[in-house]
């Protein structure tokens, strides 16, 4: 049976680890340029943005966690360790459930590189969000909207609107797909939203205890939220960063390589 290694052990594993993933951030540099004629090309775009995409997002939340743990802000941990295992579910999800099923094929048709594309600009851009709306200051569009999908509930759905980001995967479906295959992630991931929800949880993470007994408040003496870091960051980094590095590594092999394009 494999020794498992200590926090301190486990702390510098992801120190290092996230200076490379920040390095590897520093030295990605694709523009976004959607006008690509080539199929093949256009698929090499999106998949480049998204590996630096992914890379920069899960380096960030990877010195989230390492700066909650000095500072001893343990709702910080959980809210950031819930955010990796999310981020590496979605990467997982799309590999192994719709990228897989069309490489397998081998050549692709045109209607399946079209599909192609279609998924790469869903795993991309997909949201749900009016984005254009806030960063355009429309603030009464942004209400009229949520007014209206909220009297909405439970009617017929109107037809989607073409100009409208692509519909997000349901992170419920990614954990799900990775649960059946890895069922130890259903536990981590339950622990961390647990963790992070107005509950016992998250009231656990500012919670200390003393002679005089049990504060809520980290302040007042020995964080209990100490404890729960110690059984759960081994958790976290056996779910989250080895899963992620794989699947990254699988997006970069969807790329074709120069020989393989057009001149």
């Amino acid at each position: 049976m494999r020794e498992q290694k200590s926090i301190p052990e486990l702390i510098e594993i992801l120190r290092k680890g996230t200076e490379h993933l920040v390095n590897m951030a520093k030295g990605l540099e694709f523009p976004w340029n959607p006008r690509l004629d080539d199929p093949r090309k256009l698929h090499n775009m999106y998949a480049r943005n998204l590996i630096t995409s992914y890379v920069s997002k899960f380096a960030d939340l990877s010195n989230g966690v390492l700066f909650a743990i000095e500072q001893q802000n343990f709702l910080m941990y959980a809210l950031c360790g819930r955010a990796l295992l999310e981020t590496t579910a979605i990467l997982r999800y799309y590999l192994v459930e719709e990228y897989k099923p069309l490489f397998d094929k081998g050549q692709l048709s045109r209607e399946e590189m079209r599909r192609l594309i279609e998924l790469d600009d869903r795993h991309l851009r997909g949201g749900k969000f009016d984005w254009e709306s806030f960063l355009f200051q429309r603030y009464s569009k942004l209400r009229s909207d949520a007014v209206a999908r909220l009297q909405s509930k439970g009617k017929k759905a109107k037809s989607p609107d073409p100009e409208a980001l692509p519909q997000q995967v349901r992170i419920g479906l990614c954990v799900e797909s990775w649960g059946r295959e890895t069922p130890e992630v259903l536990v981590a991931y339950n622990l961390f939203c647990d963790l992070v929800h107005p509950n016992i949880g998250s009231t656990f993470l500012v919670a200390s205890t003393s002679a005089a007994g049990l504060y809520f408040s980290r302040f007042r003496g020995e964080p209990v939220g100490r404890q729960i870091l110690e059984q759960s960051l081994p958790i976290l980094l056996s779910a989250s960063h080895r899963t992620f590095s794989q699947y990254l590594a699988v997006l970069m092999g969807t790329i074709w390589q120069d020989d393989e394009l057009p001149s």
